[in-house]
């Protein structure tokens, strides 16, 4: 919905409502404000923590590896514990 579409169905609202759509509008406001500054942190610490590996000499394959093994210990214990 555009908002001139927007603006002209809030204009056939009784005055009386006025309030309750305010309080909407600002939730959905603020869902927005928050969700972009959740992307913006994660960003960041994604950021942050590429900086760090490459600094540590961590290459994308060390950590491939790594997964892998945290991923096969996994099953295994997932196993053991179904025995």
């Amino acid at each position: 919905m555009s908002y001139e579409a927007l603006v002209e169905q809030i204009r056939t609202v009784p005055e009386s409502c006025f309030n309750e759509i305010s309080n909407y509008i600002s939730y959905v406001v603020y869902r927005y404000e928050k969700q972009n500054s959740a992307a913006e942190h994660f960003a960041a610490v994604c950021a942050e923590a590429q900086a760090w590996a490459k600094d540590a000499g961590i290459t994308e394959q060390d950590i491939q590896d790594n997964l892998r093994e945290l991923r096969a210990e996994k099953r295994r214990a997932y196993n053991e514990s179904r025995d």
